[in-house]
Order: C-alpha cells, then structure tokens, then sequence
C-alpha cells in the first residue's frame, strides 16, 4: 500500500506525509502519547515528503505548491503537509532553520494573507472566499500542531474557531441526519455543490478529530474542555449520519444526496479510521456500535484490495473534468492514504 501513494497534489502530499507518520512513527502522530518533542527516533519516510513540500513552496508561504510549473489555487491544501515539516525542526537538528522557517511561513500564509470570509473563516481557495468541507483536514490541524509544539494557546483556539465556522456554513439536515455540504460560496452567498459528499465529511471528521487529539494533548486541555467536547459532538454527528446511509456492501454512498451515489471506498475507510480513533480515546461518548461499524468496513475494503495494492472501489482524484468527484476512478492518493491511517487506528485499538 506505501508504494502504491503517489504525490502530485498540495492535499496529496500532505496527506500521504501524515499517514506514513501514523503507520511508521506513530509516536509522532498526534495520537501518540508526546507528540510534541523528539524521542531521538528520526521519521524518515515522513521527512522525505515533508522535505519535497518545503523544497515547492510558493513564495507567498504555501507547501506543495509549485509542482508541474502552475499553483493550485488553493489557500489551505498546502497545509496539510505543515505539520510534517514543523516535525523536521522537532526531529532533523541539522536543519532546523529551514523546517521552522518553512512552517512559519505556511502559517503566516493561512493566518494574514489567506483571504477570509465574512465570518473571518479563511477560505479554501484564494481567488475567491469559498468554505470547502475538505479544508477542515488541510489546514486547522497544523494550526492547532503549530500551537501545541510552540504552547500558544490562541493558535488552538483560532485552529478550534476555524473547524466551528466552516461547520456553521457547512452543516445541512440530510436524510440519515445533520451531515456538511461540500462547498459554499461566502462571495455569492450560494451553494456550489450542496451534496452530501461522503468524502467532504470523512476529511471535517479527520481534521476535527486531529483538532480535538491535538488540543488534548497539550496543558491547555482543561481550559478547552468545552471545545474538545464541541469537536467530538461534531465528529459523532458526520458518523452517525454517514454509518446511516451504509449500503448492504458496507460502504458509504460517494454523495448520500446531490450526486452520484456510487460506493466508496475511501470516503468509507476515512470514516471507519475515525470511529477506530474516537472508540480508543473518547469511550465515554464512542460505544462498541462504532467499533463494530468499522470492523465490517475494514473487512470489506480489505477484501476489495487489487493484485497491486490499490482500494477500489474509489472515487476520481483527478482534477479534469470538473466536477472529477462525480466518477470512479483507479488510483487515489487520498484513498491509499486513509488504509494506512484506518489500519494505524486500528491497530493502536486493538492494542489497548
């Protein structure tokens, strides 16, 4: 499943960095027990990718960004690869200069130029203000990392604030209940696609909970008990709406409502590593439903994995045609990326 991960994307990198840290160094992952300082182990296989979003990073500070000669124009996707290289300053001495000088310029991107709707979310993309559900993952977890490593405590509220407003501008009365729509336009003050994507709520699931994991790890926790609970009330609502609407097959629907309602793996597997994760740390509010739910997912995506390591069936990745969502694909960095971080989960459950 590693060699299957290729990179290409801002979201893509950042992405596969964090769950090769959760699979090879989870002692660095944020669900490990300190996260936050060295224990002389050297995360190589995350360092590389972070190393690469480093090398393409836009002079205006976003990660990732300069691959095949063009920007993304995206404002949080570059993000998502932030706290990889603010580990390097944690963990790679040598260059501790270049890591910290990376990391800051990526949250100095998303905290004074990223533009900012008019609630004072910053918007995911940054030649318009939109709230995309995606963004919940790509750039409010290196904010709270950020804070947690350098003890600031504003940045893990202003990283809690972020996942509460895009919530607000997001959350729809679905079918199997209160689930995100996609995107929403702050500039329009219209939906531009207001389907329930599985996928979108799987990655607000993956954000928040590492939103939640991150603040409680620091000593600010009691003082943020009350976002801390926000936060999980958040992530079981996207669960029990999206565990809901599971098919016979036991994969969610690529969109429950708004658009094609093939299965899908990734979006599904996401979610089943988030139920693994909130069953292990937060008993009290995460029961064995959750926990059974994920088993019957892992089995059946277990079951579907090709001759060459690959989840199927996956949604398209690939940005051409718009709307690239709407299709199957063959090959998902995010996908392959959620097995890693879905048997990480599992596997810190099953040795608790």
């Amino acid at each position: 499943m590693l060699a299957s991960i290729r990179t290409r994307f801002s979201w893509e990198q950042g992405t596969a960095a964090g769950a090769i840290l959760e699979f090879n160094n989870p002692e660095y992952s944020v669900f490990g027990s300190s996260p936050f300082v060295s224990d002389g182990n050297f995360p190589l296989s995350t360092l590389q990718l972070a190393y690469s979003a480093a090398v393409r990073q836009s002079p205006d500070g976003r990660l990732s960004q300069e691959i095949g000669d063009a920007l993304d124009a995206a404002a949080l996707d570059g993000a998502s690869a932030g706290s990889a290289v603010l580990l390097g300053s944690l963990t790679d001495p040598s260059r501790y200069n270049y890591w910290l000088d990376a990391a800051n310029a990526q949250l100095n991107f998303l905290l004074n130029v990223a533009p900012r709707t008019s609630t004072g979310a910053i918007s995911h993309r940054v030649d318009s203000r939109q709230y995309w559900a995606d963004g919940v993952y790509m750039g409010f977890p290196f904010i709270a990392y950020f804070g947690a490593v350098t003890n600031n405590a504003t940045l893990l509220q202003i990283a809690y604030d972020q996942c509460r407003l895009y919530r607000d501008a997001l959350i729809l009365d679905g079918p199997t209940g209160k689930l995100w729509g996609h995107i929403y336009s702050d500039d329009n003050k219209t939906w531009i696609d207001e389907g329930i994507w599985g996928t979108g709520n799987a990655w607000a699931a993956l954000g928040m909970l590492r939103v939640a994991v991150t603040i409680q790890k620091t000593e600010h926790s009691s003082d943020m008990a009350s976002q801390i609970a926000c936060l999980t009330s958040w992530i079981k609502e996207i669960l029990d709406g999206e565990f809901a609407a599971l098919t016979s097959d036991n994969l969610v629907p690529n969109y429950i409502i708004g658009g094609p309602s093939f299965p899908d793996a990734a979006s599904t597997i996401a979610l089943a590593s988030v139920a693994y994760r909130v069953a292990y740390i937060f008993p009290q509010q995460f029961g064995k439903h959750y926990t059974h739910v994920a088993a019957k997912i892992r089995d059946t995506v277990i079951c579907n994995i090709t001759n060459l390591g690959t989840l199927q069936p996956i949604v398209d990745p690939l940005p051409d045609p718009f709307p690239y969502w709407n299709q199957t694909g063959l090959l998902s960095t995010e996908a392959q990326a959620f097995g890693l971080m879905m048997f990480s989960a599992w596997r810190d459950w099953i040795g608790a």
